[in-house]
């Protein structure tokens, strides 16, 4: 039996449940494992008070005792990511302004989680400004991945990667514009999804003083974790299908369902006509071929957009959120620019930002309009197919290296974004939901991972349908620097 820290959450909360295990007992495996190994790994920004955590972990028991569940996840500890305030803890949101930033409420799921009953132990690090597809910044530092230290873990939401492959929790919370949770879940072996645009409250996520809540039209809420089973446990909870908020509509989590028929699977072997890494190739093509020689179809076929569009277009919708934090700043269009063309080397990325930063109103209305225009297309698409697969960027994890800086995949130089913005900001656009499970290991021991797409408010569904491909893939496996202790 794996030992309770690489245990899933179903599994975990289940023996609390049947009290074959403490509440207590699990905090304290958690928080040892974590005081030992966080040195290494850095994944935890922010972790509350010892005592505090036993204390509540032991009122849990009590309640236990009582006869009293509090919910599905009942003296479960988890981590969230850095952009979602917690009570008592810091949320720095990657900005340096903000890396003390000690906050007196919580985030909106973060209230449903603890509903549930878990227990919040900590925060996990993100990128700076949440802008970036490996997590370092100067005040927390730099996370490394657990399967080789000298490699990132992608981001923003890379933190959360990290401690989920390290053993730090068993479930996670993150967030998704460009890639976000896609990315460090793909680079560190777990699951993770985006979540149908707007199906989870943003409230209390990336909150700056001062400034109104952006990020509306781009930004997905999500859960990660090391296997489907525990990504639909933790959407039973943070689902609502009351309109308790305005913006999220009162759509039923289970209202589409899988129900064990024959899939019609679209696929991708890579996108932008880029050469995937070669050792990624050989795992996603054995992935494939057991789809194929499934009961399920298997057909090359991917939703008609221009991905340069809609790359533009994402610059233009950030751009238009970023120029609303500088307020009244001058020669915010040049600012933006400045800032993408000189950190991450993409004049694409830079002139979208820019376009976007000083756009009118009228202009920003035809971004919003084109977009709904796409999710459209995908819609149509999804009527044809089940799920489309893709790669989620063009290798598996990299070593560390300066933001920006080009790549060297197959012998060929790859420019630094590109080899994550074509697998991430087109998909975006539409707004529907993506999961992203582990399928296999490298030659050089760094797992890789797939993105399924389905159709908007399908996200149950595409849940199900992830976990029947899962039979396909080999699943999470534990890094050896802690299989060798375990």
């Amino acid at each position: 039996m794996k030992p309770i820290l690489f245990q899933s959450a179903t599994v975990i909360t289940k023996l609390i449940r049947d009290k074959k295990i403490s509440c207590e007992a699990v905090a304290i495996e958690f928080l040892n494992h974590i005081k030992i190994h966080n040195p290494t790994i850095n994944a935890i920004s922010d972790i509350r008070d010892y005592d505090d955590i036993i204390s509540e972990a032991r009122a849990k028991d009590l309640l236990l005792q009582d006869g009293i569940v509090l919910g599905p996840l009942h003296g479960l500890p988890i981590t969230v990511k850095d952009s979602f305030n917690v009570e008592g803890l810091i949320s720095s949101n990657g900005n340096p302004k903000l890396k003390s930033n000690i906050v007196l409420t919580d985030a909106e799921l973060v209230k449903r989680f603890k509903k549930a009953g878990a227990i919040i132990i900590g925060k996990t690090n993100l990128a700076l400004y949440a802008l970036d597809w490996q997590t370092t910044n100067p005040w927390f530092g730099q996370t490394n991945n657990p399967y080789n230290l000298n490699h990132v873990v992608g981001g923003s939401s890379g933190g959360s990667a990290a401690a989920l492959a390290s053993g730090f929790t068993a479930l996670e919370l993150g967030t998704d514009a460009g890639g976000s949770i896609r990315v460090p879940a793909h680079f560190c072996g777990v699951c993770g999804i985006r979540t149908t645009e707007s199906a989870l409250p943003n409230r209390g996520n990336m909150v700056t003083p001062g400034l109104p809540r952006l990020g509306r039209y781009l930004v997905s809420n999500g859960p990660m974790a090391r296997n489907v089973d525990d990504l639909i446990l933790a959407m039973e909870v943070l689902w609502n299908n009351e309109q308790q908020f305005s913006e999220n509509p009162p759509v039923a989590l289970k209202q589409f369902q899988y129900k064990g028929e024959k899939l019609k699977v679209a696929y991708s072997e890579t996108l932008d006509g880029l050469y995937l890494d070669e050792d990624y190739t050989e795992v996603y093509q054995k992935f494939l071929t057991k789809i194929h020689q499934s009961n399920h179809e298997l057909v090359q076929s991917k939703p008609s957009y221009s991905s340069s569009t809609l790359i533009n277009l994402w610059g233009k919708i950030a751009g238009y959120d970023f120029g609303a934090a500088l307020k009244k700043m001058p020669f915010k269009g040049l600012i933006s620019y400045v800032f993408i063309k000189s950190k991450y080397k993409d004049r694409q990325w830079a002139k979208g930002m820019s376009q976007g930063a000083k756009s009118s109103k009228n202009q920003y209305a035809q971004a919003l309009q084109l977009k709904e225009d796409v999710s459209d297309t995908f819609t149509e698409f999804f009527k044809k197919h089940d799920v489309w697969i893709t790669p989620v960027s063009i290798a598996p994890a990299f070593q560390h290296q300066k933001t920006g800086a080009s790549f060297e995949v197959n012998r060929r130089k790859v420019p630094y974004t590109k080899a994550f913005i074509p697998f991430n900001f087109p998909s975006t656009i539409p707004g529907h939901p993506i999961v992203v499970i582990p399928i296999g290991m490298t030659k050089k021991g760094l797992p890789v991972g797939i993105q399924i797409h389905g159709q908007k408010w399908h996200d149950y569904k595409v849940l199900q349908i992830a976990k029947e491909l899962e039979q396909f893939a080999d699943g999470f496996q534990i890094p050896n620097m802690f299989n060798q202790e375990l």
